[in-house]
C-alpha cells in the first residue's frame, strides 16, 4: 500500500483547500448551521444554504464580495483574536430585508500562508436567543428548518459511497457516517474511538499509514491521504483510500481531522485480475511466438527434406529404368528388383520416349536382375514389349529364367513380336550385328532406288 502526505504551499489559495472537495462541500452545504468562508481580503468564498436562510442573501449575491450581513469590525475580529479561536463571538447581523439578526460566531482558521498567518477563516454562525430577534413565535419554524437541514445532512452521508469521518484529536473520539458500517461490517459503538481504527489496519500497512497521519499532523500540513487495508468484521480486508483535512486553531494546534474513506477493494481486485491476465496473455503470446518459430523451422526443414526426397526419387526413377544406348539405333534396358504397376508405367514411359528420341531399331530388355516374377510381373513385361513393337522397334528380351518362361507359357503369351536370348551378351551380339548390317545395306538400297528412278524417268526425257 502507498501513502502520500500533502504539505502547505508557499502561498495558500482558497480555491484549493481540502474543505472545498466535492464531498466535504456537500456536507457543508446541507449542514444545519450557517457556514461562511472568507479569504484574507475578507471576501466571501463559501456560503451555504443555511446562511441564505438566516440572512436572506443567496449564494450568487454574496460570493466574491465582502459580507453584507455583518459589520466589518465583527469580521476583523476573526483575524484579530487568533488566540481565542474556538471561543464564540457575539455579533449583530443584518438580514437582507433590513431586520436585525443576533448571532453567535465560531471562527476557525482553515488555511495559512508560508509565514503561518491566516489566509482563510471559516465561521460557523448560529442565530441568537431569538433567532432573528423576532421573538419566540418563530422558534417552531426555526426548529423545523434545523430538523430538515439535519435530515438533508444525514441523507447526503447515506447517498455518498465514501465513509465520512470526523476525528477529534483532543478527545480521541471519532464520528463516522453510516457508510462506514457497510464497509467495515462493525457496529458504530465499536469504532467510536481512534484506537479501533489503528488496531484493524493490516499489519503490513499500519506503520506506513499511522506514520503518514502523524507526520502530516506534526508538520503543519493541511491534508493527508493514504491507501491501506482495513480488517472487516468478517475477517477479510477492505482496501481503502483515505483523504483527510487537518483542522488547527490560530496557534497551529491540532483540533480535528475530517475526511472520507473510499472502498476500492473491488477496483483493486479487478486491477489485479487485469494484471494477471496481462501476464498470462504475454506468456501465451511468447509461447505462441516460440511455437510459430518452431513451426517455421519445421516447415523449412520439411521443404528441404521434400526437395531432397524429390531429388532422390528422381535418381531412383532414373535408376529404376536406366535406358542405355549401347550402339547406333540399339537401346538396352536392364531391369532390377520387382516390377509393379507404378514402376512398369514409369519404365514404359521412359523407354518409349528414348525410342522416339534415338530412332532406335532395337530395344533390349534384360531380365537377369528381376528378383521374382508372378503373373502380374510377366504381364507388365509383355505389355512393354507390345508397346515397343507398336513404334516399329524390334523388341529383344534377354535373361529369361525358367520361371519367367513357365509363367509366359501359362499366360499363353505370343512371342512372335520379339526375339529372346538367354544372356545379355547374346542379345547385344545379335542386335549390334543386325544394326550394322542394316546400316550397311541402307546406301545400296538408296542407290538402287535412285537408278530405278532414272530408268523410270527416261521415257519422260525422250
Amino acid at each position: 500500500m502507498t501513502t502520500e502526505q500533502a504539505v502547505d504551499p508557499s502561498v495558500a489559495h482558497l480555491d484549493r483547500p481540502r474543505w472545498s472537495d466535492a464531498r466535504l462541500a456537500a456536507m457543508a452545504e446541507v449542514a444545519p448551521v450557517a457556514m461562511v468562508v472568507c479569504d484574507r481580503e475578507r471576501v466571501v468564498r463559501f456560503w451555504n444554504r443555511e446562511a441564505s436562510r438566516l440572512f436572506g442573501w443567496t449564494e450568487a449575491e454574496v460570493i466574491g464580495r465582502e459580507l453584507p450581513c455583518l459589520r466589518r469590525g465583527d469580521v476583523e475580529a476573526w483575524w484579530e483574536r487568533p488566540g481565542d479561536e474556538g471561543t464564540p463571538l457575539a455579533a449583530q447581523g443584518v438580514h437582507k430585508d433590513g431586520s436585525r439578526v443576533d448571532v453567535t460566531v465560531m471562527p476557525a482558521v482553515v488555511e495559512r500562508d508560508a509565514s503561518g498567518a491566516a489566509a482563510g477563516v471559516m465561521a460557523v454562525i448560529t442565530a441568537g436567543r431569538d433567532g432573528r430577534g423576532a421573538g419566540a413565535a418563530e422558534q417552531p419554524a426555526a426548529s423545523e428548518a434545523l430538523r430538515k437541514s439535519e435530515e438533508r445532512f444525514r441523507l447526503v452521508t447515506l447517498a455518498v459511497q465514501e465513509a465520512i469521518y470526523d476525528y477529534d484529536v483532543v478527545t480521541g473520539a471519532v464520528w463516522r457516517s453510516d457508510s462506514f458500517e457497510k464497509i467495515s461490517g462493525a457496529p458504530k459503538e465499536l469504532y467510536a474511538d481512534a484506537s479501533w481504527w489503528r488496531e484493524h489496519i493490516h499489519p503490513d500497512d499500519v506503520n506506513n499509514t499511522t506514520h503518514a497521519l502523524e507526520a502530516a499532523m506534526s508538520s503543519g500540513a493541511s491534508a493527508w491521504t493514504a491507501e491501506y487495508r482495513l480488517r472487516r468484521a468478517s475477517g477479510d480486508y477492505a482496501v481503502l483510500i483515505d483523504h483527510g483535512v487537518i483542522v488547527r486553531d490560530a496557534s497551529g494546534a491540532l483540533l480535528r481531522v475530517v475526511g472520507a474513506a473510499s472502498d476500492v477493494t473491488e477496483q483493486r481486485r479487478l486491477e489485479a485480475q487485469v494484471r494477471e491476465s496481462m501476464v498470462q496473455l504475454k506468456a501465451a503470446a511468447e509461447e505462441l511466438e516460440l511455437q510459430n518459430q518452431r513451426l517455421e523451422s519445421e516447415i523449412i526443414e520439411r521443404m528441404r527434406s521434400e526437395e531432397s526426397l524429390r531429388a532422390q526419387n528422381e535418381a531412383i526413377r532414373l535408376m529404376s529404368a536406366p535406358v542405355v544406348q549401347v550402339w547406333d539405333h540399339v537401346l538396352a534396358l536392364p531391369l532390377i528388383g520387382t516390377i509393379d504397376d507404378v514402376r512398369a508405367s514409369r519404365i514404359t514411359e521412359t523407354l518409349l520416349n528414348e525410342i522416339v528420341r534415338t530412332q532406335a531399331r532395337f530395344s533390349i530388355m534384360d531380365l537377369t536382375g528381376i528378383e521374382s516374377v508372378d503373373l502380374a510381373t510377366t504381364k507388365h513385361l509383355l505389355d512393354m514389349m507390345r508397346a515397343v513393337n507398336l513404334l516399329g522397334t524390334r523388341g529383344v528380351v534377354s535373361g529369361i529364367s525358367p520361371q519367367i518362361a513357365a509363367t509366359m507359357t501359362e499366360l499363353g503369351a505370343e512371342t512372335q513380336g520379339f526375339v529372346t536370348f538367354g544372356t545379355l551378351k547374346d542379345a547385344l551380339r545379335y542386335t549390334i550385328g543386325e544394326a550394322t548390317r542394316a546400316a550397311a545395306a541402307a546406301p545400296r538400297t538408296a542407290s538402287a532406288n535412285g537408278a530405278a528412278g532414272r530408268r523410270e524417268g527416261s521415257p519422260i526425257r525422250r
